[in-house]
């Protein structure tokens, strides 16, 4: 979803993209200067000679850190103003979200099943002879196990009063910036919770990467998880939970400063829904019909970030949920965990999107 969204804005005639899509500064990089950062976009010459508006960047990793939403934020808003303004607009931020089920599949896929297999295949001298649907048998989890083990510690961990709770103020709480908005959202009975920095724990060893497999290590120890990737290997089900991350956003941010795409509505209604965000942007009208039309970015076998799909290779017949290959009573499961929390993020934005 966010590759496909940024090839699609980076489409209209008036945006200019950056010299990379991900470019991870205010996760990874905030010991470099602030010159680093906007080195990896267009120079004012580039801008006039295409009569650009605007440019930009996408990095999905910045969602889940409340230390990104809060350091951009005030980077931006020092740098721009140069150290005096405080009121400066920091930059419009769109967050695009697909239903919570697939795009948990899709990152199983993704990030653990593709890389495992190529790393076994490098590895492992049986593997040459073996398919891949053989390998994945032999020496992957399934994607119910993996989602049975993070649900069992998701439920512990967001129970009110639980260790996600309790740690996030206890870390938070010592940081000025973050003080009254965790006051302010437990007044509200939504106490903010950092999922991914305390309901996963560290690694444990390395054939045990982190405590949510130790069951699954214990009666499969011929299976892998590997170490890389595992910050979204360890939260397929929590980083579909978006409105625990949102939450810190919508706290610091003006709402005009902030939007929601449901990936949905770009496959469906995508002229639509990239008007409205034309509007958000503040972008003249443009149609961008020809730009959609190339299809979809980095899904299916086809990763990369710049790397289209047609549409009717990247279309599904039926219902994508129901070719999802849990079990009735897990799929329930997973639903029923994650359907308040849909509802939490509804509200907080103030659009639905079409899940279920």
């Amino acid at each position: 979803g966010t590759s496909s969204l940024y090839q699609y804005i980076t489409g209209h005639p008036r945006v200019m993209p950056a010299k990379e899509k991900q470019i991870h500064y205010f996760k990874n990089a905030t010991d470099r200067p602030m010159s680093w950062y906007l080195s990896h976009f267009p120079s004012a010459e580039d801008f006039l000679s295409h009569r650009a508006l605007i440019t930009g960047e996408a990095s999905p990793g910045y969602l889940v850190r409340p230390n990104v939403a809060f350091s951009l934020q005030h980077l931006m808003r020092k740098y721009a103003g140069n150290g005096q303004d405080e009121s400066v607009s920091v930059p419009k931020i769109i967050t695009a979200v697909r239903n919570p089920l697939e795009r948990s599949w899709s990152s199983y896929n993704y990030n653990y099943v593709h890389p495992t297999l190529d790393k076994i295949k490098e590895e492992y001298s049986v593997a040459v002879n073996m398919t891949d649907e053989e390998i994945q048998k032999r020496y992957l989890f399934s994607f119910e196990q993996m989602v049975k083990a993070e649900l069992d510690v998701l439920k512990e961990c967001l129970k009110p009063y639980g260790q996600g709770e309790s740690e996030t103020k206890r870390v938070y709480g010592d940081k000025d910036w973050a003080v009254s908005i965790l006051r302010q959202k437990e007044a509200e009975g939504i106490p903010l919770v950092a999922i991914d920095e305390f309901c996963y724990g560290e690694i444990v060893s390395q054939s045990l990467p982190r405590r949510q497999w130790k069951k699954l290590v214990e009666e499969h120890p011929e299976k892998v998880i590997y170490p890389e990737n595992l910050h979204v290997v360890q939260s397929i089900v929590g980083r579909s939970l978006y409105t625990l991350s949102l939450e810190w956003w919508y706290a610091l941010y003006p709402r005009s400063d902030l939007h929601l795409v449901c990936s949905e509505d770009l496959k469906y209604s995508a002229n639509e829904e990239l008007a409205e965000v034309s509007e958000f942007l503040g972008l003249p009208d443009f149609d961008f019909t020809e730009v959609v039309s190339k299809g979809m970015y980095n899904v299916g076998e086809n990763r990369g970030y710049y790397t289209a799909t047609s549409w009717s290779s990247a279309s599904f017949t039926g219902n994508v949920t129901d070719q999802i290959p849990l079990s009735k009573d897990m799929k329930e499961e997973y639903l029923s965990f994650t359907r308040p929390y849909n509802e939490r993020l509804y509200k907080l934005v103030g659009k639905r999107c079409n899940w279920w």
